[in-house]
């Protein structure tokens, strides 16, 4: 198999996106109305930290993990391994998102928040059964089916970044200035 020009362009353009998006976002403060004297918690500048370290790792391994499945000689052990990784990044992941977004307090509406880690499980879901066919597509040589799942991961890992900035505060249609 190949290394298409579009898809390596697309994997490192989701990368980038991970670099454009999270920095202004993480570094805007979330809320705003607080007093300038009143510090951000090290706890919570903490679990964000956590979260997008998380994240970089899922989305660096994802990247990878396409880049490998289209080379010339894919290494299915190597793969494999890195499957392994990306599983217990999403595990941190799912974890750390749960931890930073705040319960409902009683008598406060929170759905919307507990939304957001429901969002993050079934994207991090998808991006495992995702990567589970293109492993499958791989052992049978199924090249056309190796080009779709690759480009499933790259939703996938699109839409991952999509929700956890998200969870994180970041408004929902944050772009990457050009």
């Amino acid at each position: 198999m190949r290394i298409s020009r579009t898809t390596t362009t697309a994997l490192a353009a989701c990368c980038s996106l991970v670099l454009a998006v999270a920095g202004p976002a993480l570094a805007a403060d979330p809320a705003p109305e607080r007093p300038a004297a009143e510090a951000v918690p090290a706890s919570d500048t903490a679990d964000r930290l956590t979260t997008v370290g998380s994240l970089g790792d899922i989305l660096s391994l994802g990247a990878r993990i396409g880049k490998e499945a289209q080379a010339a000689k894919p290494d299915l052990t190597k793969l494999r391994e890195m499957q392994r990784q990306l599983t217990e990044q999403a595990a941190r992941l799912r974890a750390s998102v749960k931890a930073h977004v705040p319960q409902p307090q009683s008598g406060q509406p929170g759905t919307a928040q507990r939304d957001l880690v429901a969002d993050v499980q079934k994207v991090v879901d998808q991006l495992v059964k995702d990567l589970n066919q293109l492993l499958m597509d791989l052992a049978a040589a199924n090249v056309l089916g190796v080009a779709a799942d690759v480009s499933k991961l790259l939703g996938d890992l699109q839409q991952l970044l999509g929700v956890v900035l998200q969870a994180l505060g970041a408004p929902a249609a944050a772009a990457p200035a050009a």
